[in-house]
């Protein structure tokens, strides 16, 4: 019974000091992160805009058209949708041809953008119907210009209204951020200008609000194009995310204007 006693007790004030110990612990972690010497930015060096936008310009230019399949998720406030099977039609900068299909090749949603009207239909409508330019906030959960939309999906960032109004910064481990700035928006672009030239991420400004980032992942030369083969675009205010990644890719190829009609080819499969 005295042994009993014995190891009772003994268990009880291991316990209480295993305790005592965990929230001394406990309390001292935030002094032990507080004095941890905080990881520094890597320092960047102004440099002149003027050749890292005029490579911007040229790999938009080189880009012509575009035929892909691929897997696309979108997400809003947790809540996911998947689409196994969407045709990618684009051609240039200035149009381009949207669907997805479920799994028995049933078009599910479609967008298409012949540079000057956007009609969308959305999962669940039978029709095309026309919408105004900040229309994607129904479909991926934040407002998307058309235009904007076309340079995301070809692994490029919008021109700038002026190129002058360019800044651009590089860093000694080889990457640069160019910074373009308009009346009502901003960009900051992540580049790496080594062969071959290629953007890393680009984030887009409203005023001071960061209105969503595009990142480039995956890049894989196609027909002389470096093409991102993984887009993700985040807008982290609205707690959305919309997620390309790109299986069957044809890059410069000739898209016929016929596409962009709604009696016309369309995307295909």
């Amino acid at each position: 019974m005295v042994t009993t006693l014995w190891i009772e007790d003994s268990l009880q004030l291991a316990a209480g000091s295993f305790k005592t110990r965990t929230r001394l612990a406990i309390a001292l972690l935030p002094l032990l992160f507080s004095c941890a010497p905080l990881r520094s930015e890597i320092p960047m060096t102004e440099v002149p805009s003027a050749p890292l936008a005029q490579e911007l310009d040229r790999r938009r230019s080189s880009f012509s058209g575009l035929k892909a399949a691929a897997r696309v998720q979108t997400e809003r406030k947790g809540r996911k949708r998947v689409y196994e099977s969407v045709a990618f039609l684009q051609q240039g900068q200035s149009k381009f041809r949207i669907e997805g299909y479920g799994p028995l090749g049933e078009p599910v949603f479609g967008a298409l953008w012949d540079g000057k009207d956007l009609m969308l239909r959305m999962p669940g409508e039978a029709d095309f119907a026309r919408a105004g330019p900040w229309a994607f906030e129904r479909l991926i959960g934040f407002p998307l210009a058309p235009s904007e939309l076309a340079a995301v999906i070809s692994g490029n960032v919008p021109p700038p209204l002026k190129t002058e109004e360019a800044r651009a910064r590089c860093s000694e481990d080889g990457r640069c951020v160019v910074e373009f700035r308009t009346d009502v928006a901003r960009w900051l672009v992540q580049i790496v200008p080594a062969d071959p030239f290629r953007i890393e991420s680009g984030e887009r400004y409203r005023g001071d609000d960061l209105a969503y980032t595009a990142r480039f992942d995956s890049p894989e030369m196609i027909n002389g194009y470096l093409f991102p083969k993984r887009v993700t675009v985040e807008s982290a205010d609205r707690k959305a995310r919309l997620l390309i990644e790109y299986q069957d890719v044809e890059v410069n190829v000739p898209v016929e204007d016929s596409a962009f009609l709604l009696n016309g080819a369309g995307a295909g499969r």
